[in-house]
């Protein structure tokens, strides 16, 4: 098989003096016999180095009752196991398939939990696969296929978002406005990568991923995405700079169909004092809103993107009492539309 990832798992298995038998020795059978063994992590990817861990990400026929990686160690080198029933991993890429990135609904959380399930999921179909039934073997090569959809609309989304925190910052608190403008920028970076072959999803690997693929113009875009303003008086052409830059790494994103959906965030509440509110989070800051505010009582505030934002939403969302999510068009209750 000519396949990149294989010359990554045999240096890394002769470095250690294993033979392939020896490392699928290592799965775990006690909830059933494997009916699919994928190397993942980032050996396979190609950026591990002679500490790293080989992850192997095992399907086997029954539920698993933990999902925390079984560790072995043959002759020094570390193996992560990583078990996942069957019935538990089609139910979640039925899932993954079905749904659309954005939402049609979103709430705080989802976005942890999308990050979670892709980085999950796509480690089965961007790994090498070592061992499988015809079944799973062809499932797994249907999953490689989809995987990058996936990572494009999610990086799509992550860098509209973090931009448009950044405009909302960018009067009340600039410097934090000039982070997350970098946000942005990497979130498009990422995707650029992934469309040109790295799709590995993990962050921390960008720099890398843009260096084997020699492009030295996205390099130069990525040590400005890392090298935010440390004073508030650069921070309004930074973003300017960034603005220009997203646009060429978006520009065949299609947001028509996008709404900003600007919650409560987790752990605020609202409590009445006359002709006041108090708005507070976790007890540790509050904000102060007139009876008569648009944000005087919780819901949700939908807007699209080129829409201004009510002040005082604006407000709120700048002191981390308000999350930000984006949607596709299919309101929910209680939007401001």
């Amino acid at each position: 098989m000519d396949d990149v990832r294989l010359g990554r798992y045999q240096e890394y298995i002769a470095r250690h003096g294993l033979t392939e038998q020896q490392v699928l020795d290592q799965v775990d059978e006690s909830f059933g016999r494997p009916l699919l063994i994928v190397a993942a992590g980032s050996v396979i990817a190609g950026f591990g180095n002679d500490t790293s861990d080989l992850d192997l990400h095992t399907v086997v026929e029954e539920d698993v009752a933990s999902l925390l990686p079984l560790m072995s160690y043959p002759n020094g080198a570390r193996i992560d196991g990583v078990l996942c029933g069957a019935d538990r991993l089609m139910d979640r890429h039925r899932e993954m398939s079905a749904s659309t990135w954005p939402p049609r609904e979103v709430r705080p959380g989802d976005i942890w939990a999308k990050r979670k399930a892709i980085d999950a999921i796509t480690r089965y179909g961007l790994g090498l696969p070592l061992f499988g039934t015809d079944d799973w073997i062809a499932w797994q090569q249907c999953l490689e296929a989809e995987a990058d959809a996936w990572i494009s609309d999610w990086y799509a989304v992550e860098a509209h978002r973090m931009r448009a925190a950044a405009q909302a910052l960018r009067a009340h608190k600039p410097l934090v406005a000039g982070v997350r403008a970098g946000d942005a920028l990497l979130a498009a970076l990422d995707r650029h990568a992934a469309s040109r072959g790295e799709s590995y999803f993990k962050g921390k690997w960008l720099g890398e991923k843009l260096e084997r693929l020699g492009d030295a113009r996205a390099l130069a875009d990525y040590a400005r995405a890392v090298s935010p303003p440390l004073s508030a008086r650069e921070v309004p052409r930074y973003i300017e700079r960034v603005d220009d830059t997203l646009h060429s790494y978006l520009g065949d994103v299609d947001t028509g169909s996008w709404r900003w959906s600007l919650q409560p965030a987790v752990g605020t509440s609202w409590e009445s004092f006359g002709e006041q509110h108090l708005v507070s989070r976790w007890g540790l800051r509050a904000a102060v809103v007139s009876a008569g505010s648009g944000v005087a009582e919780p819901r949700t505030w939908t807007y699209r993107l080129s829409e201004e934002w009510d002040p005082d939403v604006e407000a709120l969302f700048c002191e981390d009492m308000l999350w930000l999510g984006v949607q596709q068009v299919g309101r929910p209750s209680g939007s401001s539309e």
